[in-house]
């Protein structure tokens, strides 16, 4: 199963260095700046935090993604909502469990205008698993052969079923040599660390964007991202903070809870916490309306441990009721047992919020603030008893997280948690072919994690963005900021 990314805690990972890439440089003068379309004239500005660090297609850090996926496509895509969509395939189908049939999109262009046809298909596969630092490979690996049966129809073999191939192949960009892509958009210039230039392709196969040039311009200080954007210099402001969303306009502030849930997980073998009842009392001690007040707002109540936009999702589990009587010291009064509580330091007012709440419930508890890297440690090393991590669920899908957190054998399953059936539930679903079918798995599984209480899900978190009045755009689940999106 591909390695899913990990968020810790209440982190979302989204030095200027100012050298031109050549490579990446295309002709000034070309119909790509001054092609006869009615594009508006204006340059569409959208503002990072952080530059990219690579470009090519085959790098899948998000803040890399934001760009590129403006140049690349794969033979199929998520929409804003994450379902699959026809990309540069128009349709697909299964002849058996691991065989795939592909109908290639003709008419296509590449950026150099060369014809799109499936042998760029299988070139395209060649480089991605040969490629040295490609991360793409880790979503190729359970494809056995494409074959090519004429130029605008393949097949696709996997080694076992693989429910999950079209949600991997929206990972695997189609290029040429020299990373040329296919994309409504073409790079016009990068400056790494400051700003990366757009033009509209105007031999685009599809809709033709509104905006013939967009510049994503990377701007650090917070304090400069902000003035910049009520200065109506900026039309999409990226990675918006709490602090920033309650002083600007709210008319401007675009929300979007998107793949992440932040969560409470106990180490079951532990002598304390592998008594039901404790969990159980810890469970009521939270009230979801401080953890909100905390979050200013811009996060809300988890009722699993996947959120509403994932596959698997189960809407009929309800959220742990909360206690206000604090059921848990009338239970068991003043225990005095340690919990020692793993939690990132960066975000102490959570923290002090849930340490405050199992002191008033009667627990001694150390309270342990560390790195990312030192609770990763600490998890993957079964050290931690009870600690506050999240999970994004970064294709939509929750047999990641249930693969790492859930099943006995997951690397991120620190709670130790064994459950023969759930086991068994989840090695069925990840090969289970029929969509309706394995989401009745996967939403059974839910229920079941959730009725062995292995832990509390606390709540969704959300990006923000600040888009200008006039500007028509709305978030992605993902995160990705698409330039042919924006009207």
């Amino acid at each position: 199963m591909t390695k899913k990314n990990i968020i810790i805690g209440l982190l979302i990972v989204i030095a200027l260095v100012g050298f031109i890439k050549k490579d990446y440089l295309i002709d000034k003068s070309s119909d790509l700046l001054f092609g006869g379309r009615d594009y508006k004239e204006e340059v569409l500005t959208i503002v990072l935090s952080e530059s990219a660090t690579d470009i090519s297609p085959y790098s899948l850090n998000l803040n890399n993604l934001i760009r590129s996926a403006n140049i690349y496509q794969g033979l199929v895509a998520f929409d804003r909502n994450l379902k699959i969509i026809p990309s540069l395939a128009v349709s697909w189908g299964n002849l058996d469990s691991k065989t795939w049939e592909f109908k290639l999109r003709q008419g296509v262009l590449f950026h150099d205008r060369s014809a799109f046809t499936a042998s760029n298909v299988i070139e395209s596969y060649e480089a991605a698993i040969e490629e040295a630092d490609s991360l793409v490979s880790t979503y190729l690996d359970n494809i056995e052969e494409i074959k090519v049966i004429d130029d605008f129809n393949i097949q696709i073999i996997t080694k076992t079923p693989d429910p999950l191939l079209l949600s991997k192949l929206t990972k695997f960009f189609i290029t040429r040599p020299g990373n040329i892509g296919t994309g409504p958009y073409q790079i016009r210039e990068w400056v790494k660390g400051m700003m990366f230039d757009l033009a509209a392709f105007t031999d685009y196969w599809g809709k033709q964007p509104a905006y013939r040039n967009v510049q994503y311009v990377v701007t650090s200080s917070k304090s400069l991202r902000e003035k910049n954007f009520e200065d109506g210099k900026t039309d999409i402001l990226t990675a918006v903070t709490q602090e920033q969303a309650l002083e600007l306009p709210k008319g401007q502030i675009k929300t979007s809870y998107g793949l992440e849930v932040n969560f409470l997980m106990f180490d079951l073998q532990d002598e304390l916490l592998s008594q039901r009842e404790i969990r159980e009392a810890i469970q009521t001690i939270f009230d979801p309306a401080q953890i909100e007040a905390i979050g200013n707002h811009f996060v809300r109540q988890a009722t699993q441990f996947v959120a509403p936009g994932v596959y698997g999702y189960n809407p009929d589990i309800e959220p742990f009721e909360f206690n206000e009587e604090n059921r848990a010291k009338d239970l068991f009064g003043e225990l005095l047992e340690k919990i020692t509580f793993d939690h990132l330091s960066s975000y102490r007012t959570l923290s002090e919020y849930i340490i405050e709440q199992l002191r008033e419930a009667g627990f001694s508890v150390k309270d342990n603030a560390v790195s990312p890297e030192e609770l990763l440690k600490k998890i993957k090393t079964n050290e931690s008893q009870f600690y506050l991590i999240g999970w994004q669920a970064e294709d939509g899908d929750a047999g990641g997280f249930l693969d790492a957190f859930i099943h006995s054998e997951g690397e991120f399953n620190n709670g130790r948690y064994v459950n023969s059936e759930v086991d068994g539930l989840i090695e069925e679903s990840r090969q289970e072919m029929n969509p309706q079918i394995r989401l009745e798995l996967l939403q059974k599984i839910m229920e079941k994690v959730h009725d062995d209480l292995i832990g509390i899900p606390l709540f969704e978190s959300s990006r923000l963005y600040a888009v200008q009045d006039g500007v028509d755009w709305e978030p992605r689940l993902d995160g990705l900021v698409l330039a042919a999106e924006v009207e």
